[in-house]
């Protein structure tokens, strides 16, 4: 990726989404809204000035689901700290955010219910969540967990059901 990244002009990913957001912009008039992952400052701040609003999941607070066998492990970039740091930083910037959770893979139900803790600590700190989504995890093949089970409409009714509790 990097070398076709290169091809195009760009040194890295948020540089490329950043110059397609203008580009979006400009000639669409669409307003575009960014789910780019763990971004610094800079970064953040190129890719906002021409987006509506951005996203990125939080996923799990749980950092047990980086350890070895679990889904997150090896992902540097599914880190809960680097995962709300971005979220902080896009309130302190005043940037509108999409957040959410992934269900399904291996959490318990108390890690769910901190997840979305700190998710409602994180708007009633900064105000910037817009939006929150309850993702139902889906096996894909040729991926690690291809053979792993989905979870079921009553384990994601549940959850609906205290996320509603917990986010009002």
């Amino acid at each position: 990726m990097k070398e076709t990244l290169r091809a195009l002009g760009f040194e890295s990913t948020p540089a490329y989404v950043a110059a397609m957001s203008r580009l979006v912009l400009r000639d669409t008039g669409l307003l575009p809204h960014t789910n780019c992952g763990v971004l610094d400052e800079e970064e953040m701040r190129e890719i906002a000035s021409n987006n509506a609003s951005m996203g990125i999941m939080l996923e799990s607070i749980s950092p047990r689901l980086m350890e070895r066998g679990m889904p997150h492990f090896g992902a540097t970039s599914k880190s809960p700290h680097l995962r709300l740091r971005t979220l902080s930083l896009a309130g302190r910037l005043g940037i509108a955010m999409t957040t959410g959770i992934l269900i399904g893979i291996g959490e318990t139900p108390a890690e769910q219910v901190q997840s979305l803790l700190a998710i409602r600590e994180q708007h009633a700190h900064y105000g910037n969540i817009q939006e929150v989504i309850i993702q139902n995890f889906r096996a894909k093949s040729q991926t690690r967990m291809s053979g792993a089970n989905e979870p079921s409409m009553l384990y994601m009714l549940r959850t609906l059901a205290v996320a509603r509790l917990l986010l009002g």
